[in-house]
């Protein structure tokens, strides 16, 4: 919906309060419903930063900011690889799950 510029049927999908929001993907963009106080028709759609993934995917701020050889990289491309990504917290909640079986 988001893609087809339709806002109503973007906000219809998700975003209302108290309802989960959908993980970060790598093969599309990620528009982002928001809006702080009030109804939600009075928000507006809008693209998340590569900062704003970083710290949904519970990363430090930068870090992808950089390659391996110290070149900047794209906004494009850090969002595409934070959402190939597997989420920070997921991870540890698993590792944890799985140290606590094996003790």
């Amino acid at each position: 919906m988001a893609k087809q510029g339709d806002q109503r049927g973007f906000r219809a999908c998700f975003g209302k309060n108290g309802e989960p929001f959908p993980t970060l993907l790598a093969s599309v963009g990620q528009p982002f419903a928001f809006w702080y106080e009030g109804k939600e028709q009075d928000g507006f759609i809008r693209d998340l930063t590569p900062l704003e993934c970083e710290r949904l995917m519970g990363l430090p701020e930068g870090w992808t900011e950089y390659g391996c050889k110290d070149e900047p990289i794209s906004d494009h491309a850090r969002c595409f690889a934070l959402g190939n990504a597997i989420a920070l917290p997921c991870a540890e909640y698993i590792i944890a799950g799985i140290v606590e079986v094996m003790q």
